[in-house]
């Protein structure tokens, strides 16, 4: 083999895993961002209408008659 083939080959090879530590940065990246959005807590959510009108608002059978 010459040097300059060696030289190609090393190259070639150093892209390959330059290429490769960019995926796996990205893919960690993305991973870290789906835990730290799952890890937030829900909004509360706040009924303000009277018990009256809520009971009388789910046993209906139809929604727009009341």
């Amino acid at each position: 083999m010459t040097q300059g083939l060696r030289l190609a080959v090393m190259a070639a090879a150093v892209a390959v895993n330059g290429a490769a530590l960019a995926v796996l940065h990205a893919a960690m990246l993305q991973t870290a961002e789906q835990e730290r959005s799952a890890l937030q807590r829900p909004a509360r959510i706040v009924v303000s209408a009277p018990p009256s009108t809520l009971v009388a608002t789910q046993s209906c059978p139809a929604p727009r008659v009341l």
